[in-house]
């Protein structure tokens, strides 16, 4: 009686993950974290380092742009729709 209407689970596999341990990075992460205290940079924020690659101007240009492309989007979307609301109600009734 080979034959089910189930289908069986197959068996679960064995997954073991290595974990190597460098000491030589984890030295320089430590010593890393001290600069970065001592400077005041925080770990989880990249924003002083965009702001000496790229400026404070750039930073405010660059979202300007993306605020005015955003803002044309819009327009067009709602232009649209109102073309076509009109359109509906100029040719339905």
């Amino acid at each position: 009686m080979g034959f089910s209407f189930f289908r069986q689970r197959k068996p679960r596999q064995f997954n073991l993950k290595y974990r190597y341990y460098d000491e030589q990075k984890e030295r320089i992460a430590q010593s890393e974290a001290r600069v970065r205290k001592k400077l005041g940079l925080d770990e989880g924020s990249d924003s002083h380092e965009r702001i000496l690659k790229h400026g404070v101007f750039r930073s405010s240009v660059e979202s300007a742009r993306e605020d005015k492309n955003r803002m044309m989007r819009f327009g067009i979307i709602i232009g649209m729709l109102l073309i076509f609301t009109y359109m509906f109600f100029h040719y339905a009734g």
